[in-house]
């Protein structure tokens, strides 16, 4: 009877530290919240993180309304400028430097810092699965896109002579003005901000989800 007792035990050991290792290795403490369905098309959850730390509700959905606010923010910024190179409502540079300047400050680290994972997975949030496992390629797009609106802001200040193949754009008219002048732009602005607009496209299609 006591080889039977003895394997009994034996088993009892076994299947104990069994379920104590599967039961840490599945353990997580979310704090106050629970990993949020994030669904990017039905029946598709977005895979979760382990090795991130998590972040509590509150902190998750504030860090996805800073980056929705600056990325509505920021389009409104691109159809500003869209609008003074098209000559829709006359040419104004010191606006122009201005908004390129602006999205210059918000790219970069500043625009990488409110898209921890943990807010990445936000069900309020636009961004794709793509995310994980690519996050080095995003920030690559954030230093691209500040890179992008400096060039712009630096061939905004240029004012090229005739020689130098200025182009000669109609300025918004002042107040109390009948007429408007036309300044020199250099030939360069327009494709340094089609280079601007481009890198947010490219990133877009890598990283938003074209679902509400």
């Amino acid at each position: 009877m006591r080889p039977y007792k003895l394997l009994t035990v034996y088993f009892a050991v076994i299947l104990l530290a069994l379920y104590s290792g599967v039961s840490q290795a599945f353990t997580f403490d979310f704090g106050d919240d629970h990993p949020p369905t994030w669904l990017e098309t039905y029946g598709q959850p977005a895979p979760r993180y382990y090795y991130y730390p998590q972040i509590n509700s509150y902190d998750r959905s504030r860090m996805v309304d800073n980056r929705q606010n600056r990325m509505q923010r920021r389009a409104t910024t691109m159809n500003q400028l869209s609008d003074l190179l098209s000559g829709r409502y006359g040419f104004d540079r010191e606006k122009a430097i201005k908004l390129a300047r602006g999205i210059e400050k918000t790219a970069g680290y500043v625009l990488t810092r409110n898209f921890h994972p943990g807010a990445v997975i936000d069900s309020y949030s636009r961004t794709t699965r793509a995310f994980w496992g690519n996050e080095e390629m995003f920030r690559q797009y954030a230093m691209n896109l500040q890179a992008a609106a400096k060039a712009l802001t630096e061939e905004l200040a240029k004012e090229p002579t005739r020689e130098e193949g200025a182009v000669y754009v109609r300025a918004q008219r002042k107040p109390g003005k009948d007429t408007a002048k036309t300044i020199s732009v250099s030939p360069k602005v327009w494709q340094k901000y089609s280079e601007l607009s481009n890198t947010c496209y490219s990133c877009h299609r890598s990283f938003r989800s074209p679902f509400d």
